[in-house]
């Protein structure tokens, strides 16, 4: 009698241990679950909402846009020149090319034919471009000056032959210094870790 006694006692105990861990391990994973969600939650608020706007002259600023939006789950925007730039319009060894004209004019600014007003709704832009004469083509300070970014947190991008971002960079700031200019990167030829590491600041 006092051994079946015994042996109940044991496994009462026995059953109040497995009740006490399996509380705990719950209560474990509700904690987890609910520090995972506080995470991706404040992620989602210093993300913002992310937007890709492109101008590409020859297709290369598209494909890194392209990318990039990719990696960011972000929608994206292209810069649509009302009047279209053509193989002639480029030829930068002839100093009377479109581009060559635009860019020696310091009051240029090509029409673009898209509305792009929605892009001002957007917490984070990575503006795209290819770089003429050394830095961005007229027809950004066209979107620059025609929406209002303010709000925003703005990295550029540029694809070029030979020509480093920074004098872009330095343009872009100095010329809109109202606005949330952080930071630019060249990348020709990017690969998908490229693109990661640059989404990534």
């Amino acid at each position: 009698m006092f051994g079946n006694l015994e042996n109940m006692k044991k496994l009462s105990f026995l059953a109040i241990a497995v009740f006490i861990i399996a509380m705990l391990t719950a209560c474990s994973s509700s904690s987890k679950d609910l520090d995972t969600q506080k995470s991706n939650e404040k992620q989602s608020e210093t993300s913002g909402k992310i937007a890709v706007v492109y101008f590409s002259g020859t297709g290369n600023t598209k494909v890194i846009a392209e990318m990039i939006a990719k990696e960011t789950n972000a929608d994206i925007f292209e810069i649509v020149p009302k009047q279209a730039y053509t193989d002639a319009d480029l030829n930068y060894n002839d100093d009377n090319c479109r581009a060559n004209k635009e860019q020696n004019d310091d009051a240029a600014r090509p029409q673009i034919s898209n509305d792009l007003s929605a892009t001002t709704e957007y917490d984070v832009i990575y503006l795209g471009h290819p770089i003429w004469w050394g830095t961005v083509p007229r027809i950004i300070q066209t979107y620059l000056e025609k929406y209002d970014l303010s709000d925003a947190t703005i990295h550029t991008f540029c694809t070029s032959g030979s020509s480093s971002i920074d004098k872009s960079l330095s343009d872009l700031k100095g010329w809109y210094p109202k606005l949330n200019i952080i930071d630019g990167k060249r990348l020709n030829g990017a690969t998908e870790s490229d693109i990661k590491d640059f989404c990534s600041r």
